[in-house]
C-alpha cells in the first residue's frame, strides 16, 4: 500500500500544525506507562527471529513488512527522549525524531499491515509482542485522524447501534425467527428456541452478529445444545446487545473499547444473568475476560464469563450429547483464531468438538498457538480496499497450511478469520468450504434419535 491510498483510505482532514509534537507526546509518556511496553522499548536485539515467523513477512519479505523495523517507527522515538545512550548518541544508537508529517502518514499503512497475531511473542528469545507495539501505534495514528476509513466506520456504527452490522433490534429478532424456522424443518417439526430478552436466564449469550445474521449455524448449534440439555428456559440473548465483536482493540483507542464494552456488562447486570456467554469470537472473549474483568473496569463482575466452546467442550466429555458422524464425512481441519489460541489458551476445546461431530478431522501444521494468522487479523479482514494485500501476502502462509491438510472444510471460531477464509479460498482453492465450529455440531448433534435434514443456508 501507498501512502497516497494510506491517506486516501483514511478520509482524513489535513494533519494539525502540532501532530509531531503530538505523536512524540504520546511516545515519551510510555516512559512513565506499562512496564511490558517500556522492555519492549528497550530490550530488541534486533535478531530478526521475529520476521522468520510473521505472515506478512512471509508474504513479501520486504524491509518494510520487518516486525523489528515496524517497531522502531517507535522505538527510535522513545529512544531519543527517554534512554541516556539515545540523548547522547542520537542515530548512532538508533535513536531519531519522527522526521516530519509524511513520516506519520506512513505509519497509517505501516502500523495498518501488521495483523497483530502475536506470533512474534511465541517465538521472540526475549518475549517482545510487537502487536502491542503495534496497537500503541494505531492508537498514536487514530488519535491524529489516519485509520482506515472502514475501521473508523465500523467502530463508528457499533458505538452508535451496539453492533458492527448496523442491525436493529427488529432485524435481529426477524433473524432468530429464520433461524427458529429453519431448525424446525431440519428436526421434523421440533421446536428449537432461542430467547430473546429474558430476565434472569442462567446464561446471556454473546456473539459476533455475524454468527446470527450471516453464518447462522454456529448458533443453532448452541440452540441445539441447550434444547437437548433440557437447558431451553435457562439461556437468552438480547435484542440490543447481539454483537460481542469490538473494534476498539483493533483501532489501539481504549476509549473506543471500554465504550463498546459497557452496554454488554449493563445488558448482564439487568438480565440478572449468572454466565456471560461469549461465542465464536475471539477478539470479544479476549476483551471481556483477559481485559475487562481483571482490569476491574467496570468493578466486580457480578456474573462469571464463560466461552461457549469450553462449555460445550465439556459437556461432550460428560458424554451428554451424540452425534452423527456420518453427517459431516468430508475432512475437516481447525484454523485456530490467534486471539483464542495466543492469547486466551483456547485451542483443545474445539477440537473435542471436532473430532467429537466428524468423520475425518485433520490438523494443519504447526497448529495451536503456534499456528500461522488467516492473514485477516488486527481487523484487516473488514477492509477490503486491501483485499489483494490479504489474499497475496498476509494471506499466503495460510493458504500452503489448508492445502496441506487436504481438507474441504475449514471451521475457524471467529467472524473475521471466516471473512478471511471464505476470500481466500474462493481465491484459491473454491471447492473448500469454511465455517464455525458449532456448526460441525448442529449438522450432526442427535435430536429425538436423528441428525439434522441439512439444508442450504441463506444469511
Amino acid at each position: 500500500m501507498s501512502t497516497e491510498k494510506a491517506v486516501e483510505k483514511s478520509g482524513k482532514k489535513p494533519l494539525a500544525k502540532d501532530a509531531l509534537q503530538q505523536a512524540t507526546a504520546a511516545i515519551t509518556a510510555l516512559d512513565k506507562g506499562p512496564q511490558v511496553l517500556k522492555t519492549y522499548m528497550e530490550m530488541c536485539a534486533r535478531c530478526g527471529t521475529c520476521a522468520t515467523v510473521c505472515p506478512v513477512y512471509f508474504g513479501s519479505p520486504d524491509a518494510k513488512h520487518n516486525p523489528v523495523l515496524r517497531s522502531d517507527l517507535i522505538r527510535k522515538v522513545y529512544k531519543k527522549h527517554c534512554t541516556t545512550s539515545g540523548k547522547l548518541l542520537g542515530a548512532l544508537v538508533g535513536a531519531e525524531d519522527i522526521r516530519d508529517k509524511q513520516e506519520l502518514e506512513e505509519w497509517a499503512d505501516a502500523f495498518w499491515e501488521c495483523t497483530g497475531c502475536r506470533r512474534c511473542a511465541q517465538f521472540c528469545p526475549f518475549g517482545i509482542d510487537n502487536s502491542v507495539i503495534t496497537r500503541k501505534g494505531r492508537g498514536i495514528v487514530d488519535a491524529l485522524g489516519l485509520t482506515p476509513e472502514t475501521i473508523q466506520k465500523v467502530v463508528r456504527v457499533s458505538l452508535e447501534t451496539g453492533n458492527t452490522d448496523n442491525a436493529s433490534p427488529e432485524a435481529f429478532k426477524a433473524a432468530v425467527e429464520f433461524l427458529e424456522e429453519e431448525m424446525k424443518e431440519e428436526h421434523d417439526g421440533t421446536d428449537i428456541k432461542i430467547p430473546v430478552d429474558v430476565v434472569g436466564a442462567e446464561y446471556f449469550y454473546v456473539p459476533p452478529s455475524g454468527d446470527v445474521l450471516v453464518n447462522i449455524e454456529a448458533t443453532m448449534g448452541i440452540a441445539k445444545v441447550f434444547h437437548v440439555l433440557g437447558m431451553a428456559d435457562k439461556w437468552t440473548m438480547s435484542s440490543k446487545c447481539f454483537d460481542g465483536a469490538n473494534y476498539g482493540l483493533f483501532n489501539g483507542n481504549d476509549a473506543d473499547m471500554k465504550a463498546d464494552n459497557k452496554p454488554y456488562v449493563d445488558e448482564a447486570k439487568r438480565l440478572k444473568c449468572k454466565t456471560l456467554f461469549m461465542g465464536e469470537c475471539g477478539h470479544a472473549y479476549r476483551i471481556m475476560k483477559m481485559l475487562m474483568e481483571p482490569g476491574g473496569w467496570w468493578g466486580k463482575l457480578p456474573f462469571n464469563i464463560v466461552n461457549c466452546m469450553q462449555w460445550t467442550a465439556d459437556i461432550i466429555n460428560e458424554g451428554k450429547l451424540e452425534f452423527d458422524k456420518s453427517k459431516n464425512p468430508d475432512p475437516v481441519t481447525y484454523h485456530d483464531p490467534c486471539n483464542f489460541a495466543k492469547s486466551c489458551g483456547i485451542h483443545e476445546e474445539p477440537r473435542v468438538i471436532l473430532r467429537a461431530t466428524c468423520e475425518d478431522f485433520r490438523e494443519m501444521q504447526p497448529h495451536g498457538p503456534e499456528n500461522w494468522c488467516c492473514g485477516g487479523g488486527g481487523g484487516l479482514s473488514a477492509m477490503d480496499s486491501i483485499q489483494d494485500f490479504r489474499m497475496n501476502i498476509s494471506g499466503k502462509k495460510k493458504i500452503t497450511q489448508v492445502r496441506a491438510t487436504g481438507a474441504k472444510y475449514v471451521a475457524a471460531a471467529c467472524s473475521n478469520c471466516k471473512r478471511q477464509l471464505m476470500q481466500l479460498l474462493e481465491h484459491y482453492e473454491p471447492d473448500v468450504a469454511v465455517g464455525g465450529v458449532h456448526d460441525m455440531l448442529s449438522r450432526s448433534i442427535l435430536i429425538n434419535g436423528k441428525a439434522a435434514v441439512r439444508t442450504d443456508y441463506v444469511g
